[in-house]
């Protein structure tokens, strides 16, 4: 079987490729807009006109019957009828409608489309049909499409879209890959939050002409995209995704969500897409030689995604932990050995200099408690603590359990004692270089600095300072548990990497993988 990077490749001089279309398209036609809020084709209209903005000469043509002007530009009767080339046409209109409004693109010479429209093969027979039926024309004509059954696709670099969630992320290099378009865009939304920058965005709905494998394929090559991560309920080509990630984890993370591991879920995997689960204990065996990172939600995508982004993987597995408080060293320790991380016993060396800067009722050991030291801002002994636990060759990842900013109860301005505006704006420039100071270190020694946030919902702190050293960051959590989970993987990433490196082409393969 041709590689779908081949098959969908410019035909000829001059002649635009199927995934130049989808995500840089100059020319896009909305088939089904229309003038009622709330409705799929305002909303996909809006979507679409949205890569005005990255280029005024882009066009965003209208296609609507019964409609003369759709949200204050004219509407064309059917796509045949744009006085111009369209390179990308995306579909919102009844199932029963979809595929006539396909053969007219295909007439057009449209390069690439995205079916948004439901009522295909998850709802009934006659709605299978009709996908059969779209399918058949895509193999047959050359015109490729995302769908059915989907919520649409984004690039946030060139802003060309079928999904309005476009403006609400920033550029940056995770993809995401999605079999369930509104859980995928609840991912976009939350890694928006935790300040993750997205390239690229596909809800994959039926798969009827492109599969899961073959966007995973095109993201391998893609030079914005430096991690992947995905939702999957089941795969239509297993073996080709076992063999691609094989390949692709060597280079770039992949991270994924694997959904219908008990009866329930996988029912409703089937009846949402038509997806077939599988077995689960395929799955998770296919995924650990093919060094995919199998995450249980979308909290812990955006945990990983955080974390592989901004910090080295661990050489190896052995933990330090600087804290203000003994108990939290020890839940976080506790945490670590249940996700099978070592405590490290850290260098005489490192005990010696640490003797010297802390009271003497410090714990002596690791995790390394301050003992009452609870400035970040101008007390220079929790950067040097940190400084010692990063120089120490017994830790391969630090992690420093601190409050966001060390103050007390900023949320009550005004009241004797408490800082004011300006003291903040201080104490907050001074974190800030705390945090840069932080950065560097990581850059120097290559060795993971996690945060453990303590007292994380404070009111009045300022969460989110760690991510505004000029797009660097320092990876930070709410949890014990969210941080001995991503470290876990994380080592366990690192070894699989040195494995594959030395097993190369004598590596075993998952002979049941579907």
């Amino acid at each position: 079987m041709d590689s779908i990077m081949d098959i969908l490749s410019p035909e000829g001089p001059g002649r635009k490729g199927f995934w130049h279309c989808l995500f840089e398209a100059e020319s896009i036609a909305v088939i089904g807009a229309n003038n009622t809020l709330g409705t799929w084709g305002y909303d996909v209209f809006k979507a679409a006109q949205v890569s005005l903005k990255a280029d005024a000469r882009k066009q965003v043509y209208a296609v609507n019957p019964t409609l003369k002007e759709v949200q204050g530009g004219p509407s064309y009767a059917t796509v045949t009828d744009v006085p111009a080339p369209v390179d990308l046409a995306i579909i919102v209109i009844r199932a029963e409608l979809v595929p006539a409004a396909f053969r007219q693109c295909v007439q057009k010479g449209v390069r690439a489309a995205v079916i948004i429209s439901g009522g295909f093969a998850e709802a009934d027979e006659n709605g299978a049909r009709l996908q059969a039926e779209l399918a058949r024309m895509a193999r047959e004509s050359g015109l490729h499409f995302v769908g059915p059954n989907c919520v649409g696709h984004a690039d946030i670099h060139s802003l060309v879209a079928s999904v309005s969630v476009v403006l609400r992320v920033t550029p940056g290099p995770l993809s995401l890959v999605t079999q369930s378009g509104t859980l995928g865009a609840s991912i976009l939304r939350m890694a928006a939050s935790h300040g993750i920058g997205i390239s690229k965005f596909i809800s994959t709905g039926n798969e009827a002409d492109l599969h899961f494998e073959d966007y995973l394929e095109y993201l391998a090559q893609d030079n914005s995209t430096r991690l992947i991560a995905g939702y999957i309920e089941g795969l239509r080509e297993g073996r080709r995704f076992f063999e691609l990630t094989q390949k692709i984890t060597c280079d770039k993370p992949v991270v994924m969500i694997k959904t219908g591991t008990t009866g329930g879920s996988s029912q409703a995997a089937k009846s949402h897409t038509g997806a077939l689960a599988g077995s689960d204990v395929v799955y998770t065996a296919a995924f650990k030689q093919a060094g995919v990172i199998r995450v249980e939600d979308e909290d812990e995508l955006c945990d990983m995604a955080i974390a592989l982004l901004n910090s080295p993987l661990p050489r190896g597995d052995r933990v330090g932990i600087l804290t203000i408080g003994g108990g939290f060293g020890v839940v976080m320790a506790e945490a670590c050995e249940k996700e099978g991380l070592r405590m490290a016993s850290l260098e005489p060396q490192t005990l010696e200099k640490m003797n010297a800067i802390l009271p003497g009722r410090w714990s002596h050991s690791n995790p390394v408690d301050m003992a009452g030291i609870r400035s970040l801002t101008g007390d220079p002994t929790v950067p040097a603590c940190l400084r010692l636990m990063m120089e120490d060759k017994n830790a391969d990842i630090v992690i420093a359990l601190f409050p966001p900013m060390m103050t007390s109860l900023m949320s009550a301005p005004g009241m004797s004692g408490y800082p004011g505006p300006e003291q903040i704006r201080e104490l907050e420039m001074a974190y800030q270089r705390h945090v840069a100071n932080m950065i560097q270190m990581v850059k120097q020694y290559q060795k993971p600095l996690i945060l453990l946030r303590l007292f994380f919902d404070q009111p009045g702190t300022s969460p989110g300072l760690t991510a505004a050293i000029s797009g660097e960051r320092i990876p930070e959590y709410s949890s014990s548990r969210r941080v001995a989970k991503v470290l876990s993987r994380m080592v366990w990433y690192r070894r699989y990497l040195e494995s594959h490196s030395k097993l190369s082409e004598g590596r075993a393969e998952s002979d049941n993988f579907p």
